[in-house]
C-alpha cells in the first residue's frame, strides 16, 4: 500500500494539471523567430521556453556565485606619518 504524503500529493495534482495543459494546447502553431520558422505543439514551445528559462536562471547564478567577493573594510586603517 502506497501512503500518501502531503509531497506526493503535490506531486500528483502538479502532474494532472501538466497533463490537462498537454491536452488543452495540443493545436500545432507556427513560430516565427528572425528569419526561423517552424511549426510545433503550443505544449512544446512552452514547456521547452520554460526549460530554457530554468537553464538560463541556473547558469546565471552559477556564474554569479563565481565571481570573487568584495572585501569589506573595518574602517580601522592604520595611517603611518
Amino acid at each position: 500500500m502506497v501512503v500518501m504524503t502531503p509531497k506526493r500529493i503535490v506531486f500528483l495534482v502538479l502532474g494532472l494539471l501538466f497533463a490537462t495543459f498537454i491536452v488543452q494546447n495540443a493545436e500545432v502553431v507556427q513560430v516565427r523567430f528572425l528569419f526561423w520558422s517552424a511549426q510545433a505543439s503550443r505544449a512544446i514551445i512552452i514547456l521547452s521556453t520554460f526549460v530554457l528559462g530554468i537553464i538560463v536562471g541556473w547558469v546565471s547564478g552559477r556564474v554569479k556565485k563565481r565571481e570573487p567577493a568584495m572585501s569589506v573594510s573595518t574602517g580601522n586603517k592604520s595611517q603611518t606619518r
